[in-house]
């Protein structure tokens, strides 16, 4: 396994990703609402992730309405929960931006693997598909509810071990990482798009 789970409430993993995965939904339809962008995703998509490192840099994220971290091991650090939810969220706006719809449970895997930079083939390989849309989302939505946690705790875990890396690394935070996620998450839309 990439990671050990056993370190962290999953059901905080969980409340997390599915809080960040409808801000970002709810981020992206502002940008998409907004006449003024004149309908030019590229540049919504480059403006969102230029805030999204500002807003982490400038703030850290410890005021949403759940707990992050408990006094035991089992929680969740707060530097970790706040990079997870910044990488979701930003991955679920532009998801939004370029109109893959994330409001059904079905996709949050896919939200999660941009964010962790799994690609396309290698979530389609993990489902045991091709690597076509209607494939994934079927392949998503026909798998035991055990199977369809099992491959979000798994993403979610790789994710997570990247910002332990991190942090391990340069003894901080470094919401500049959100660039690359931005990238990644460009690059894995790119691809499910055009197969």
């Amino acid at each position: 396994m990439l990671f050990d789970i056993s370190e962290i409430r999953l059901h905080v993993i969980g409340q997390t990703v599915a809080f960040a995965i409808e801000h970002g939904r709810e981020w992206g339809q502002l940008f998409l609402n907004d006449l003024s962008w004149r309908g030019n995703k590229a540049k919504m998509a480059k403006h969102a992730i230029s805030e999204s490192v500002v807003f982490g840099l400038r703030k850290n994220i410890n005021n949403l309405n759940f707990d992050w971290h408990d006094s035991n091991s089992s929680g969740m650090k707060s530097e970790i929960a706040a990079l997870l939810y910044s990488h979701v969220k930003l991955a679920s706006t532009l998801f939004t931006i370029y109109g893959i719809d994330t409001t059904r449970v079905a996709t949050h895997p896919l939200v999660l693997a941009a964010a962790s930079g799994v690609s396309v083939t290698e979530l389609a390989t993990q489902l045991e598909t091709s690597s076509a849309p209607q494939c994934i989302q079927k392949a998503l939505q026909s798998i035991s509810r055990n199977k369809f946690a099992e491959i979000n705790t798994v993403l979610g875990a790789k994710l997570i071990a990247q910002f332990k890396e991190q942090i391990k690394e340069h003894n901080n935070v470094n919401y500049t990482t959100l660039n690359t996620c931005g990238d990644s998450v460009k690059a894995f839309i790119t691809a499910y798009r055009s197969v």
